[in-house]
């Protein structure tokens, strides 16, 4: 269509359980309502994929370009680093510790 999406490249979308989505693109995670508002959750570097927690209170996100796995809470959109460092790399660990190499749509 010719909405607000139309000239953004889209990559993974999931459903917020209300009848809103959230949408990656190159650089952002979207949230669309169900009434149609768009809102930025969070910005990353090639945002590739998204899935939401088996509870729905959280999303992770594979921010791509910064070799890290971000989790965004749901009811505040707070935003944290659940592993990766901004390194590239590939090791065992537990949060930044934890080695991410361009993580892929999950």
């Amino acid at each position: 269509e010719d909405g607000p999406l139309a000239s953004q490249k889209l990559f993974a979308v999931a459903s917020d359980r209300a009848g809103g989505w959230y949408v990656t693109t190159t650089d952002s995670l979207l949230h669309v309502s169900a009434a149609g508002r768009i809102r930025t959750v969070a910005t990353c570097e090639d945002c590739r994929g998204i899935a939401l927690s088996p509870d729905g209170s959280a999303l992770f996100l594979a921010d791509t370009g910064n070799h890290k796995i971000r989790r965004v809470e749901v009811a505040t959109g707070a935003v944290s680093a659940f592993a990766g460092s901004s390194t590239q790399g590939g090791s065992d660990g537990v949060g930044g510790a934890a080695g991410v190499a361009h993580p892929a749509p999950f």
